[in-house]
């Protein structure tokens, strides 16, 4: 007891668990630093996944949405042949029986 007494007195001791202390703590920082390296990398390798996935997504969305524009082209002109003038007259002509009234059958009302 006397000899454990006098290395404690002398800090022989005291250095010692000083010296493991920092050595440990040096460790768990140097770890800290590690590990958020490694979270940092991670992160950006998601992140760029994510970014080309939703790249992908937005030139898929962009051709569909040029198909879908030649679509409503198309539509447009053939509404336009549906409705010119001659065609309706021979629908009317031809599916309901009607006929273009002749003059003595006109008659202007005036107000």
């Amino acid at each position: 007891m006397n000899a454990a007494a006098r290395l404690v007195h002398q800090g022989v001791i005291t250095r010692h668990l000083v010296v493991t202390h920092l050595l440990s703590r040096r460790q768990v920082g140097v770890f800290m630093l590690g590990l958020t390296v490694l979270m940092s990398a991670v992160s950006i390798i998601y992140v760029t996944h994510a970014t080309r996935l939703l790249h992908a997504a937005y030139q898929h969305n962009i051709a569909e949405q040029d198909l879908l524009h030649v679509q409503r082209g198309q539509l447009l002109l053939e509404r336009g042949s549906m409705m010119m003038q001659a065609r309706i007259q021979e629908i009317a002509e031809k599916k309901l029986g009607m006929i273009i009234p002749d003059h003595n059958s006109v008659v202007i009302v005036h107000e």
